[in-house]
């Protein structure tokens, strides 16, 4: 044997490229359904003993519990699924993944090479899966024929490290998983935008000469607590958000403000930066004076200015332009004026004003009481967690997961078992109605199989309740239609999948239900019935 064929490594299929790539991202669970396109890669997976199979019972089950995981560590996360039917039901997933800039990699079967894009109908077929991948993800790879395929799968890794966080699939032929590769992969090689320091001193410009300057947070913030609290005690800036920069400042801190005083401080303020936040809500219904000046952070070069309002936008990561704006705010040496008692004054005029929110705010107290701070609550489209978004006290980052944008009903329950699967060790929580209950619902047998600690809060008040409330407010309660729904036995449907099931008589006993549904090793059910709930959408969809 020569030297040369003793130091060449072995050629790689497919397939253990794909095993290869998960662990160059650092990811040790795949949460997959299993099909006949892809019965080669699962052959390989067997022997990948550092890589964790969860097998869901549905394939959007798959998508939204990598969402959930990607979401709770701020981590890369995995699916897979086989094509047509299967990658389609994991779209929702996709798609959420997508709006809630989390970084999930799809490995999707497809039919055979010969056959793509002919409309053939064989098993799975599309007649262009791709074209429907582009819009789910930030990058979309397929592995053909030829000797391209290591390329194909390293280019996938390093996508999933760089720019900004959104989903990376890769299609990979029936008849390609065992073809050999071309090379081996890399590690991951993350690319970011290099910030520009004119840009910076532009905004430091700007907000060092504000009198009010105001800080909008986004998902994009949720790791920069440090920088951003930093920047917000250097300007004496109040912090909000609409949803997905929930926790990114502690709501105990003194310059904390909930959406609707963060409305009333954007009318006066005037300077304002968003921080890894697209700003959709403010632009698009409080609009912008003219007065105004706007300074954007985010790593996505399409939300610097997006709604064409004059932004100064600064392209690059969160943390880093944080600290590169502290620096240069630092030259100023402004004195300012202390905003505590103003802000304290305005939360108190806030719970005054959403204190008519019950039984939803007893609610999430007793949840507040037992929830530790770094326990994670995800949650689902339903009456609470809307009241969540402007009464809960968020305290750390990362510990209220939503779908932000794509607001996608019925994804919680398995959105939730997907980042206590990756966080076993983080108290997790998720909040459901009836209505989105038996979207994901029966995934609690995935709980159970692999032994998830979910534990899962259902509030039913027997119909679409949002959908309900609309037709009646816009059409009368005599001609509600389609929005209300006759549930199954909550407490038999818990407990046939051997989950430990409990109904909870009101916000004053949910406390002990809550902590001994927590303690227990496995999934749990929690179910209240709920009634009459008013409507928040006055204090958050408000306009100028």
């Amino acid at each position: 044997m020569t030297e040369q064929t003793r130091t060449t490594p072995a050629r790689k299929n497919n397939a253990q490229l794909a095993i290869d790539a998960l662990r160059r991202l650092g990811i040790d669970t795949l949460f997959c359904l299993p099909g006949v396109q892809n019965d080669d890669f699962f052959d390989e997976l067997f022997d990948a003993a550092d890589i964790r199979p969860i097998v869901t019972r549905h394939e959007q089950g798959a998508s939204y519990m990598a969402l959930g995981a990607a979401q709770a560590t701020a981590r890369p996360a995995a699916f897979c699924v086989v094509p047509g039917p299967g990658m389609l039901n994991a779209a929702a997933g996709l798609t959420s993944a997508y709006w809630a800039y989390a970084p999930v990699l799809a490995l999707i079967g497809a039919v055979q090479s010969e056959l793509r894009g002919r409309g053939t109908g064989v098993l799975h077929d599309l007649p262009d899966s791709a074209a429907v991948l582009r819009q789910l993800t930030k990058h979309s790879g397929y592995v053909g024929r030829g000797d391209q395929s290591s390329a194909v799968w390293q280019r996938a890794i390093d996508e999933m490290v760089s720019g900004v966080g959104r989903p990376v699939a890769v299609e990979v032929p029936v008849d390609a998983w065992r073809r050999g590769s071309d090379g081996a992969l890399e590690q991951p090689r993350a690319t970011r935008p290099e910030i520009d320091s004119d840009r910076i001193e532009e905004a430091a410009r700007i907000l060092g000469g504000a009198e009010r300057p105001l800080i909008v947070v986004g998902g994009g913030a949720q790791d920069a607590p440090e920088p951003v609290r930093e920047l917000a005690e250097a300007l004496e800036a109040p912090v909000f958000t609409r949803r997905m920069g929930l926790g990114v400042l502690d709501a105990r801190h003194r310059l904390h403000a909930y959406l609707t005083v963060g409305h009333g401080l954007w009318q006066t303020a005037d300077a304002v930066v968003g921080i890894g936040t697209r700003m959709e809500f403010p632009n698009l219904h409080w609009g912008k004076r003219p007065d105004q000046q706007i300074v954007q952070i985010n790593l996505d070069a399409c939300e610097l200015d997006r709604y064409n309002t004059g932004t100064v936008g600064v392209h690059g990561d969160a943390a880093e332009a944080c600290r590169l704006l502290l620096d240069a705010l630092s030259r100023c040496n402004r004195r300012r004026t202390d905003r505590t008692a103003e802000l304290a004054g305005l939360r108190a005029d806030h719970f005054k004003k959403i204190a008519y929110l019950e039984p939803q705010l007893s609610y999430l107290r007793a949840i507040r009481s037992v929830m530790p701070d770094d326990g994670i609550i995800v949650e689902d489209v339903t009456q609470v967690t809307f009241v969540a978004h402007i009464g809960y006290e968020h305290r750390r980052p990362r510990t209220y997961l939503s779908t932000g944008g794509a607001g996608t009903l019925g994804a919680g329950v398995a959105h939730g078992m997907g980042a206590a699967a990756a966080a076993p060790d983080r108290a997790q929580l998720t909040i459901v109605g009836d209505g989105g209950m038996l979207f994901t619902g029966t995934e609690l047998a995935t709980a159970v199989q692999h032994g998830i600690n979910t534990t899962v809060l259902v509030f039913d008040n027997a119909g679409y309740g949002n959908v309900r409330r609309m037709q009646q407010q816009r059409f009368g309660d005599e001609r509600t239609i389609a929005s209300s729904l006759r549930n199954p036995d909550w407490i038999a449907f818990g407990e046939s999948f051997g989950v430990r099931t409990e109904k909870v008589a009101g916000p004053e006993s949910l406390p002990r239900a809550l902590e001994r549904s927590l303690s227990h090793p496995g999934p749990s059910l929690l179910v209240a019935e709920i009634a009459g709930e008013p409507d928040p959408w006055p204090l958050m969809r408000i306009q100028r």
